[in-house]
């Protein structure tokens, strides 16, 4: 190789080695104009459509959660803090900036062309082409990753120039047997049994501020049913086995005619023996077995504690009632469910499985 020779380079593209052209200047990446084009439109191919599709689902899911929390702070504004519902704007455009860009190249590969999108986005096809690329895509869900759900203010606007301290007002603490006590820790156990999922992410799937969420777990908040469904929902469980819990927080009793039917009967009383079990913290039914008294036995308290329709012979009082004396719940209140089963027992045919 002579002193002015220059080393072989390999192109980009084809992987074909060639020799530069002039000596100065950039370096070429490609050996010829055709790769180069054929490198650029294969750099800014949509992916495949099964690429984006969870990703649109879950944007989407998160682009819903902002705005509902965006209502939530709009309607129920606090003076404290001035600047919450524009933070609120803020963190909602940027996600329908992320969510756009996601849904751009999923339609793409659903085989929408760049002049169809650019006629319905109101731009030019050369902005599709430049800001809506696969590549965008990925660095806009990887920057979600990397930044992570956004934080609230320490303190209210209006005590950040203000060096007093605080007053802490001392906080009550629920005590077992009171309205909401069993609630909050049905609620803190579905919180624990999902470890990957944030307290911003419950506050947003449920509408609520993250430190409402918190006040929700330590009880010094009765939460509304509908933040307590969506609570439920978020943790992936079912809502109605909060339903006597939160009727119980409220004092709520339901009315014998609220339950009309045998089998509604049933259910609603297996769902209260689910919702004493969550605040529970879920103990196995081995171990409930064995610090109850004898009429309870294992496959009794499956039976009771399962999706399913129990045996007959699993809804007697003493089978019930020591179920609900090891869950640490309310007997009394549970026996008015169980009343009511009685009563339609009465005036309803038995279940076949019932017989033999």
């Amino acid at each position: 190789m002579t002193k002015n020779s220059q080393p072989p380079i390999e192109c980009g593209y084809c992987h074909r080695t060639f020799q530069r052209r002039r000596p100065n200047g950039r370096i070429p990446k490609y050996c010829s104009a055709r790769c180069r084009s054929a490198s650029y439109r294969g750099r800014n191919a949509p992916s495949p459509r099964h690429d984006y599709d969870a990703d649109v689902e879950r944007l989407s899911r998160a682009l819903l959660g902002k705005t509902q929390a965006l209502h939530h702070a709009a309607t129920h504004r606090t003076v404290d803090l001035p600047l919450d519902v524009v933070e609120r704007c803020v963190a909602l455009r940027r996600e329908l900036e992320d969510f756009t860009v996601v849904a751009v190249c999923q339609a793409r590969g659903d085989g929408a062309t760049v002049p169809q999108l650019a006629k319905i986005m109101y731009i030019a096809p050369s902005t599709v082409r430049a800001n809506f690329t696969a590549e965008k895509a990925d660095k806009a869900l990887a920057g979600r990753a990397a930044r992570g759900p956004a934080r609230p203010p320490c303190r209210p606007a209006a005590l950040q120039g203000d060096s007093r301290p605080t007053r802490i007002r001392k906080k009550r603490v629920l005590l077992p047997g009171d309205p909401g006590y069993a609630l909050s820790r049905a609620l803190s156990h579905l919180r624990r049994g999902k470890p990957d999922l944030t307290v911003q992410e419950i506050a947003t799937w449920s509408a609520v501020s993250p430190s409402y969420v918190y006040r929700i777990l330590s009880g010094e908040r009765a939460p509304t049913w509908e933040v307590t469904r969506a609570f439920a929902c978020a943790c992936d469980a079912d809502p109605d086995d909060l339903v006597f819990l939160w009727n119980q927080a409220r004092g709520i009793t339901l009315a014998p005619m609220d339950i009309p039917t045998y089998g509604q009967a049933v259910r609603t009383l297996q769902a209260a023996l689910r919702g004493l079990c969550l605040a529970a913290s879920a103990p196995d039914a081995a171990a409930l077995a064995q610090r109850a008294s004898a009429s309870l036995t294992q496959r009794t308290a499956e039976a009771l504690l399962a999706p399913d329709p129990p045996p007959p012979h699993a809804l007697r009082w003493p089978v019930v009632n020591a179920l609900t004396t090891a869950l640490g719940g309310d007997t009394h209140a549970i026996e008015q469910l169980h009343r009511r089963i009685d009563e339609l027992t009465t005036h309803t045919a038995l279940p076949a499985e019932g017989f033999g």
